[in-house]
């Protein structure tokens, strides 16, 4: 991408690192449909990810060096999403902690294998089936 000078002299090229816009493309599809889930609106859920993304972008040097860039992209989204919903938004959220609620959704309502939604999340897939035991335990307890 390039970006011209306000006065119009010459142009400077934008880059992103090729694993970030592969880390990017893998995702969002999933996180698209995550965020128009929570808020109910495609739009919003657009502006969302493309805000995630951004602030996934400014650390991402230290996002690599991480034990889970996954895990802490799920966090700037699930950060995010959560500040645009507030205090409304779905009755699984009001009954499920954060996390559990998030793997619900994502198994559940978006239909992802396990292991894909604990890919998502950044998650060890034994971690995340332990998450979704509970939320389900707690769900038949509501």
């Amino acid at each position: 991408m390039a970006a011209a000078h306000p006065d119009g002299q010459g142009t400077v090229a934008i880059g992103m690192p090729p694993a970030f816009a592969a880390f990017c493309l893998r995702h969002l599809d999933i996180y698209l449909r995550y965020a128009a889930v929570r808020v109910g609106n495609a739009r919003q859920a657009r502006v969302l990810v493309q805000a995630a993304l951004g602030d996934l972008a400014m650390v991402w040097t230290e996002a690599l060096e991480s034990p889970s860039p996954s895990a802490l992209a799920w966090q700037l989204l699930a950060r995010r999403t959560n500040r645009a919903v507030g205090t409304g938004g779905m009755e699984l959220y009001r009954v499920l902690p954060a996390r559990q609620a998030d793997a619900v959704l994502l198994r559940y309502r978006l239909g992802l294998p396990a292991t894909t939604a604990a890919d998502v999340m950044g998650w060890p897939p034994g971690e995340f089936n332990c998450v979704l035991k509970a939320a389900v335990r707690t769900g038949a307890d509501a």
